[in-house]
């Protein structure tokens, strides 16, 4: 195989890292929670591979609470396993943050994997978050 010059576009090289399939789930209206015990979903997405198993998750939600000083938790899962469980804490009352979380998931072809976002309340007030969940099947 030869070699591009960085910063010559070898289509080849890109034509391999084709797509075999996607999912989007797109929230905007808002989905919110007083619980600070469980995680309510924001986005759910069922998937079943059909080339590759390889899935590049991608998970972007705006979130906030209603009560200055405390914050929202959010996480992806897959499968049932949670992923970038992350806190975030506002100074203000409904001040918006922006998680994000970016994974590859080795899924297995033909066998169907839900994946989810989802939110809960710190210590108290209502959170909410809108967003997206983008999962895509890579070609090897």
């Amino acid at each position: 195989m030869e070699v591009s010059p960085p910063n010559e576009i070898n289509p080849q090289r890109i034509y391999s890292l084709g797509l075999a399939s996607s999912q989007l789930s797109s929230i905007t209206t808002a989905v919110t929670t007083t619980s600070t015990t469980a995680y309510s979903t924001v986005n759910t997405v069922t998937v079943t591979p059909s080339k590759t198993g390889i899935l590049l998750v991608i998970a972007s939600l705006t979130v906030n609470n209603n009560t200055a000083g405390d914050g929202v938790s959010a996480e992806v899962t897959i499968g049932g396993t949670a992923y970038g469980v992350t806190t975030l804490i506002s100074s203000a009352a409904s001040q918006n943050q922006t998680y994000s979380h970016v994974r590859i998931y080795i899924g297995t072809v033909g066998t169907a994997v839900t994946i989810t976002t989802a939110i809960e309340a710190v210590t108290g007030g209502t959170a909410s978050a809108v967003g997206d969940l983008v999962v895509v099947e890579l070609m090897a």
